[in-house]
């Protein structure tokens, strides 16, 4: 049964959208050109956490992310959209609307091909990588920011600094 329903015209005419709630989430699908292609998300509230899944024209999963009060918060998770088996393109870590964490891209092959630290929405660290996915360098991109890291990025930068001082770079 749907319930809540809601429909808009966006003034280029060449998209449109409907809202309406099934099953304790609401579904939107947004409609490009024409009604038989349409791109599908399911919103879920829980406990004021509103979880929200994009799904392609073809039904595959692409994005999962969450907010709290309009601003993003959590793990924000990237599909590769030919890939059904939900092989992940990247994740960012989200606080309170700003980037806070480790964002991580992958190519198909799930390796690591690029890895950065945020803090307070500030890019911090990167880690190089070379052609076997190893660790080579890292950069501390942002020197006042790194007292602003998660607690579990920080402790890892202080074992680098301690374990390997020969992988930091300016």
């Amino acid at each position: 049964m749907k319930e809540k329903y809601t429909r808009t015209d966006f003034p280029s005419k060449n998209i449109k959208s409907e809202t309406y709630y099934e099953n304790g989430a609401f579904i939107t699908k947004l409609y490009h050109d024409d009604k038989s292609t349409y791109v599908k998300e399911f919103i879920t509230l829980t406990d004021g956490t509103k979880e929200i899944k994009h799904f392609t024209v073809k039904g595959v999963l692409a994005k999962l992310e969450y907010f709290v009060q309009d601003k993003r918060q959590g793990v924000e998770t990237k599909y590769f959209i030919p890939k059904a088996n939900k092989s992940i393109k990247s994740t960012k870590i989200y606080d309170d609307g700003k980037l806070h964490g480790e964002s991580t891209t992958y190519n198909d092959n799930d390796e690591i091909i690029k890895q950065e630290v945020y803090a307070l929405g500030k890019l911090t660290l990167k880690y190089l990588r070379d052609d076997s996915n190893t660790i080579i360098k890292i950069q501390i991109v942002d020197k006042d920011n790194v007292i602003n890291l998660p607690k579990a990025e920080y402790e890892k930068l202080q074992r680098n600094i301690e374990d390997k001082p020969e992988l930091f770079i300016d």
